[in-house]
């Protein structure tokens, strides 16, 4: 039953991370063609910040899904959400004036396009923020399909107001920026009212109790994902400071690709299987939610890591169906930045136990030490080896935080780690792997065909492999022979409305 929940959810979930994945993807030919690595640079940098201040935010949202079960279960939801709000208005003012602050005080050192681009990120920063906050109320409330709605529309619209504002209004980078601005602000009302409704903020004073166990809870978790983007943004700032923005542009380019394909299912696993698991842990226990997170991580590795395997191998036409020729040298990352954004999908697994403990501290702690090693890492080989070190030392970062993170969790939480499964999944990726390098890498002249041929003939393979492994399970294969039965009636059927 749960399981089944699980997979409704993914389904429903599906469209608001394939959405921002596809427009991503989209974006990266689109901005690449029209900007040169210096330029698509520093836009990086600007999102970036936004990213850092966004992160700080992060503590409510978090808050949001961890709490919201106990207090619906109490019937005081209202209280909840006042407080949530109130909280949020005013760290989104203080986040602003600390922004501009500090933008103030480098305004000398920085470059003219970058402070230019950065003003404009600060009005990015307090409408994403609050967007996100009220996002993660449906997400805790499991109104799957209004959070897919905003989500898509996001995705889309700030893409394609961007893109306008470029082509139409002859707005240079900073086009993308406004395109952000317009797509957050025209749905933000209609978003108000599903989320939160008419919530009462009156003369209510913030509830020091709950306060004080939403930051316990939440803080640690912040200076944890401050410590993430040490671990997935910091380079760019040292690629800037060394080695300057048209590294910036060209590591980023190929990160992206990345980010866009492997963390699109890590964050699909994410985003589904969290409300379930802290509602699960609140009303059916322990022993349930072992066995949940297990059948969870067996999801993963089965779809996680064959993908990565594939656009490793795939690297070299990715690049060059994505990117201008300005960047096509940053295929040779792909791979290192894929595996990493796999093991950070995974990492996530051996976290949700500490959460459930509310040991928040100890996942600060793994991410710190991470993010530390990651930047000592960074600022030790970045000036001699470039982007190509960049890569490497995120990769080793992400393996050392699973490693800890397993670790510190079993003291806690111990549950099954298929490793049959891990197994099947690794000599079945590589069987496809082969496969797809020879089909892939120059079966034509051309790389987009050969993409596609690599894409289709990597599934078939792989799903044979796993075929013969016995890794199906009886409910699994007669979900795929249905599948196959549909796709073979709708060939069907359009060839007979083609004769």
């Amino acid at each position: 039953m749960i399981t089944g929940l699980l997979k409704k959810d993914m389904r429903r979930y599906l469209p608001s991370v394939i959405a921002p994945a596809i427009m991503g993807l989209i974006a990266i030919p689109i901005v690449t063609r029209l900007f040169p690595p210096g330029d698509y640079g520093n836009y990086v940098l600007v999102i970036a910040t936004v990213g850092i201040f966004s992160t700080i935010v992060g503590w409510l949202s978090m808050s949001v899904i961890r709490f919201y079960p106990a207090y619906e279960r109490d019937g005081k939801l209202d209280e909840f959400y006042a407080n949530i709000i109130k909280l949020t208005i005013i760290s989104i003012l203080v986040i602003s004036l600390a922004f501009l602050s500090i933008l103030l005080f480098i305004r000398s050192r920085i470059s003219t396009d970058v402070y230019s681009l950065m003003r404009i990120g600060i009005l990015v920063f307090i409408l994403t923020s609050g967007f996100g906050i009220l996002l993660h109320f449906l997400r805790a409330k499991r109104q799957v399909n209004w959070y897919t709605g905003f989500s898509v529309w996001k995705s889309i619209t700030a893409l394609g107001f961007g893109i306008l504002l470029i082509m139409a209004f002859h707005f240079g980078v900073e086009g993308l920026l406004w395109g952000s601005i317009l797509s957050v602000a025209v749905v933000f009302p209609l978003l108000w009212k599903k989320a939160v409704g008419k919530v009462s903020l009156g003369p209510r004073n913030i509830s020091l109790p709950l306060t004080s166990e939403m930051a316990k809870y939440g803080f640690p978790l912040v200076v944890g994902s401050l410590a993430a983007w040490i671990l997935s943004l910091s380079d760019r700032y040292i690629l800037e400071l060394f080695r300057g923005s048209h590294e910036v542009g060209i590591y980023s380019a190929s990160y992206a690709i990345s980010e866009h394909s492997i963390l699109l299912i890590a964050t699909l696993f994410w985003l589904a299987s969290t409300p379930i698991e802290m509602s699960m842990w609140e009303k059916q226990g322990k022993r349930a939610s072992q066995e949940f997170i297990s059948e969870v991580t067996r999801y993963y590795l089965l779809i996680g890591l064959p993908a990565a395997v594939g656009l490793s191998v795939l690297a070299k036409p990715v690049i060059a169906v994505f990117t201008g020729p300005e960047y096509y040298q940053g295929y040779t990352i792909i791979p290192l930045v894929t595996f990493g954004a796999f093991l950070l999908g995974l990492q996530r697994r051996f976290s949700s136990g500490l959460t459930f403990y509310k040991k928040t501290n100890l996942i600060m702690a793994a991410i710190i030490v991470s993010g530390l090693l990651n930047l000592g890492l960074n600022f030790l080989l970045i000036p001699k080896y470039g982007y190509m070190a960049a890569a490497f030392t995120t990769l080793l970062s992400y393996a050392f935080l699973v490693a800890a993170m397993g670790v510190v969790s079993r003291k806690y939480f111990i549950w099954e780690f298929p490793f049959k499964v891990l197994a099947k999944a690794v000599c079945a990726s590589v069987v496809m792997g082969i496969v797809v390098y020879y089909v892939g890498g120059s079966l034509t002249s051309s790389a987009l065909l050969n993409l596609i041929l690599g894409v289709c003939s990597g599934t078939l393979v792989y799903i044979m492999m796993l075929f013969l492994l016995r890794e199906f399970r009886p409910s699994e294969i007669q979900a795929l022979l249905a599948l196959k039965a549909k796709i073979w009636g709708s060939v069907r059927w359009q060839n007979r409305k083609t004769i």
